[in-house]
C-alpha cells in the first residue's frame, strides 16, 4: 500500500482548512476573542508606559479626615477587601467543584483586566472620585490618548477600590444568577423578555444594596452629576439614577445572562458561539479571551456613559470634604 504524493497531501488539506478556518472567523466566539486581544494589547501599552514613567505610591495621610471619618473609610476599605476575596473565592469554588475553567471564573479574569479603564470616566474633567485616605497609586489617565482629566498628583486610585474593585462585580453577578435560576426552576416555560426583567430587577436590587455602602462611606463618590436625574443632588454623597441602571446592566444582567445561558444552553454563551469548531486544546484560550473582550468593552460603555453624561449636563458638587476632592 502506497500513500499520496505529498504535494498532493499537502494541497488537499490546505483546501479544507482554509474554508473551515474563514467559517471559524466568521463566528460570534471569533469576534469577541479579536476584540479581546485588541483590548489587552491596548492595555499593555498604556500599563506598562505609565509603569516605566509615571507610577508611584499616592501619599499617605489624613486629608482633613476626622478620626470618625478614618474608621469608616478604613472599614469600607476593609469591606471592599473582604468583597474581592469573597468574589475571587467563589468562581474558584465553582471551578474545583466542576473540575474545569467556569464562565464565572472567566468572567472574574475579563472584569478584573478591565481595570485600566477606569480613568476613562474622568476622561474630560472630575466626574468621579476617591478617597485619599485609601491605600492608593497615582492616576495612570494621563497615558491615555486625548485624556484630560484630574491631575494625578491629586486623584489617587486605590488598590482595593480601584484596582481591584472590578473583581467585586461578582457581587451583582452572584445573586443575578441565583434569582435568574429560581425563576427558571419555578417557570421553565418563562419568556426572553421577562427572564431579562427578572435579571434586571436582580441586578438593580443589587445595586440599590451595595452602591450606598460605597458613597455613605465616602471611599468613592460621584463628584460630578445631572441634578435632575440625581439623589441627594449637590451634596458629596449624591447618588445619580442613571449611574445606577447603567452599573445594574454591566455589573449584572449582561454577565448574569452569560452566565445562565452558558448553564442551560448546549453551545453556551452566546458570545461563545462558534468554539466547538475549533481544536480542543485552543478553546480554553480563545473563550477566555471572547470574555475578556466583553467584559472590557461594556466596561469602556460604562465609563464612557458616566463621562459623556456628566459632559452634557453634569454639575460639580460645591462640598466636597478635602480627601475627596
Amino acid at each position: 500500500m502506497t500513500s499520496a504524493p505529498s504535494g498532493r497531501t499537502a494541497g488537499t488539506a490546505t483546501e479544507d482548512t482554509a474554508p473551515a478556518a474563514r467559517q471559524w472567523l466568521r463566528t460570534p466566539v471569533a469576534a469577541w476573542a479579536v476584540i479581546g486581544a485588541l483590548f489587552l494589547t491596548a492595555e499593555a501599552l498604556v500599563m506598562s508606559r505609565w509603569a516605566i514613567t509615571g507610577a508611584r505610591w499616592f501619599p499617605s495621610g489624613a486629608y482633613g479626615l476626622s478620626p470618625a471619618g478614618k474608621l469608616t473609610v478604613g472599614a469600607f476599605q476593609a469591606l471592599s477587601i473582604a468583597g474581592v476575596l469573597f468574589s475571587i473565592a467563589w468562581p474558584l469554588w465553582l471551578c474545583m467543584k466542576r473540575r474545569s475553567l467556569t464562565i464565572e471564573a472567566r468572567l472574574l479574569v475579563g472584569y478584573l483586566s478591565a481595570f485600566w479603564l477606569m480613568p476613562v470616566v474622568n476622561y474630560s474633567g472630575q466626574v468621579a472620585s476617591y478617597s485619599k485616605y485609601l491605600i492608593a497609586t497615582t492616576d495612570w489617565g494621563p497615558f491615555l490618548p486625548g485624556w484630560h482629566g484630574p491631575n494625578p498628583d491629586t486623584h489617587p486610585v486605590p488598590l482595593f477600590v480601584g484596582w481591584f474593585a472590578l473583581a467585586e462585580a461578582m457581587l451583582w453577578v452572584l445573586p443575578t444568577v441565583w434569582v435568574l435560576e429560581t425563576a427558571v426552576r419555578r417557570r421553565p416555560n418563562l419568556s426572553g423578555p421577562r427572564l431579562v426583567l427578572t435579571g434586571f430587577s436582580a441586578a438593580m436590587a443589587a445595586e440599590l444594596a451595595l452602591e450606598p455602602i460605597m458613597v455613605f462611606s465616602g471611599g468613592y463618590i460621584y463628584a460630578s452629576a445631572v441634578p435632575a436625574l440625581t439623589l441627594f443632588a449637590g451634596h458629596w454623597y449624591q447618588i445619580p439614577v442613571y449611574a445606577t441602571v447603567i452599573a445594574s446592566l454591566v455589573y449584572g444582567l449582561i454577565p448574569g445572562l452569560m452566565c445562565h445561558y452558558d448553564h442551560h444552553h448546549p453551545q453556551g454563551a452566546p458570545i461563545l458561539r462558534g468554539l466547538q469548531t475549533l481544536p480542543r486544546r485552543a478553546r480554553p484560550w480563545v473563550a477566555t479571551l471572547s470574555v475578556i473582550g466583553m467584559a472590557q468593552l461594556t466596561f469602556l460603555g460604562l465609563a464612557l456613559s458616566y463621562a459623556v453624561i456628566s459632559a452634557l449636563g453634569g454639575v460639580s458638587s460645591p462640598d466636597l470634604p478635602a480627601h475627596l476632592r
